[in-house]
């Protein structure tokens, strides 16, 4: 496969999961504000900024409703919903080719929806349903993309755009939520109250399958075992991992070896951490370092992967 397809196709799926996780995270914090005290519902918001404007050059100000509008429609924030979704029609757009006609139709047809004149009072008359239907938008795009493209290697490279965002912007999440505030956050806030872990479960689609392992006894401990360590659950950190060191499997020769390699060794090494790791082990230690190491491993994977199989010289292709 071209370096520029595969390029297209994984940047392209990095912005669309981007787009969703932040639709998820807004809705279900702007819903949760309703049983908070202003207090509780402000400390909770510089979670919500340091999960999705980040990294952090300026951050959103004003209002949780005007944070949450910076955050869907700014088109100058980097890390807004409606940059992402452009910024992922601009790739489709160079593989119109590759994708399915129904993908383009469905990408293309969010992006006219975020892009219509009267999109700030469509947003003011319910932010809620309105990030809801972003969320839906999404979802479908998703399942339109795994019942009508074939399953080739463009498709393993959209896989693999996926779940590396996913594990990145999960953990990202997570860090937040356990220990110490990271360091590019302005400020600090107490421990997550009760309520505050019911919303972290609800941003990662994870209270109804929570239940079903734990019943409704919700504790951070069990929380963080779930949302880090379940093989099962889509949305957990393991989940993802195994689905990086999977797709990576899958994909052709690249260029360099010696760098394919690199990439599947550190996926490797980062599976077999989720494989073995303990949470009590975490608590008890520096769960936020563990987080952590898992933001910086899959920055790692992914410049690796771009080494392999993107950014390679023609001349790793040719006999010496």
């Amino acid at each position: 496969m071209l370096s520029r397809v595969a390029d297209s196709l994984y940047w392209m799926a990095r912005y669309l999961e981007r787009a969703e996780h932040s639709a998820r995270v807004l809705s279900v914090k702007l819903e949760a504000m309703i049983d908070q005290t202003p207090e509780d519902a402000a400390e909770a918001w510089i979670r919500v900024v340091g999960a999705l404007a980040w990294p952090m050059t300026v951050p959103p100000t004003g209002t949780p409703i005007e944070i949450a509008r910076q955050l869907t429609l700014d088109k100058a924030h980097a890390s807004s919903i409606m940059t992402s979704v452009r910024s992922a029609r601009d790739n489709a757009r160079q593989v119109r080719e590759l994708i399915s006609t129904e993908m383009w139709g469905q990408i293309n047809k969010m992006h006219l929806k975020l892009s219509v004149h009267d999109i700030q009072q469509s947003w003011s008359a319910k932010p809620v349903p309105f990030l809801h239907e972003i969320c839906d938008d999404l979802l479908l795009f998703a399942g339109i993309t795994d019942s009508t493209m074939r399953h080739g290697e463009g498709w393993h490279f959209i896989q693999l755009g996926r779940y590396i965002e996913r594990a990145q912007i999960v953990s990202r999440l997570l860090d937040l939520h356990f220990g110490t505030m990271p360091d590019d956050v302005p400020g600090d806030v107490k421990a997550p109250r009760y309520f505050e872990w019911v919303t972290l479960l609800k941003q990662c689609t994870a209270f109804e399958a929570y239940c079903k392992v734990y019943t409704a006894d919700v504790k951070p401990a069990k929380i963080a075992e779930f949302l880090i360590f379940d093989s099962e659950f889509p949305h957990s950190i393991r989940f993802a991992v195994d689905r990086v060191q999977e797709e990576l499997g899958h994909l052709g020769a690249g260029g360099s070896q010696a760098r394919r390699v690199q990439a599947e060794r550190l996926a490797g090494r980062l599976k077999a951490s989720l494989d073995y790791g303990q949470v009590d082990e975490l608590l008890e230690g520096d769960i936020d370092g563990f987080l952590r190491s898992i933001q910086t491993t899959c920055k790692q994977i992914h410049q690796a992967t771009f080494d392999a199989f993107i950014g390679y010289s023609v001349d790793e292709l040719l006999p010496g």
